[in-house]
């Protein structure tokens, strides 16, 4: 969709009112990740709970990471929901995830908990949209860095939520599809 156009060219039967403008801030609640500090071992472990870096987001689904926060480390560090976005926002920026589990970030990641009101797939599959506009935003600056303020306010457009589960469910389908293939190629490839 034309980051210009208030509603896209191809669309699901029944739907037709146009997509409203809206800030991600007003999508949910933003936060910046946290790095507990590493010259304490009680703050990780190898059971915790998914402590995401960049390096970790190499696909649009994160439910498990090399590196993991303790109980400890949960209570110093910013633990976000299941079903939460996560975008980096410091030098590698727009790399986008959702984080499918309980977890916690580092600082170079901002997040999106989508309110009620939105659907978090339809949003990670629209983030593509959000990364462009942080690219051309951080190129335009000295530093590298899309900052949590600057976050909030990157405009979108977002249809109604039932739009946004149709739409959210079509690519989830999609992704569920490429993983069976990719099993299925692996599986061949033995």
């Amino acid at each position: 969709m034309d980051e210009n156009v208030k509603k896209p060219a191809i669309r699901f039967t029944g739907f037709t009112d146009d997509w409203e403008q809206r800030k991600l801030g007003e999508l949910g609640t933003i936060m910046t990740g946290s790095t507990p500090s590493t010259n304490h071992s009680e703050y990780y472990s190898d059971d915790g709970i998914p402590w995401v870096t960049p390096t970790d987001i190499t696909s649009n689904l994160i439910s498990d990471t090399p590196r993991k926060l303790s109980k400890d480390g949960e209570k110093v560090g910013r633990v976000v929901p299941p079903n939460t976005i996560l975008v980096t926002c410091i030098a590698s920026i727009g790399k986008n995830a959702l984080l499918q589990v309980k977890g916690s970030f580092n600082q170079q990641i901002n997040s999106l908990t989508p309110n009620v009101e939105n659907d978090p797939y339809f949003l990670i599959s629209e983030s593509e949209l959000w990364s462009a506009k942080m690219k051309r935003k951080a190129a335009a600056a000295t530093m590298q860095i899309v900052n949590k303020t600057e976050f909030y306010e990157i405009v979108t457009f977002v249809p109604t939520k039932t739009e946004q589960q149709q739409i959210g469910a079509f690519f989830r389908n999609l992704d569920n599809l490429i993983t069976l293939h990719q099993r299925e190629y692996l599986k061949l490839e033995k």
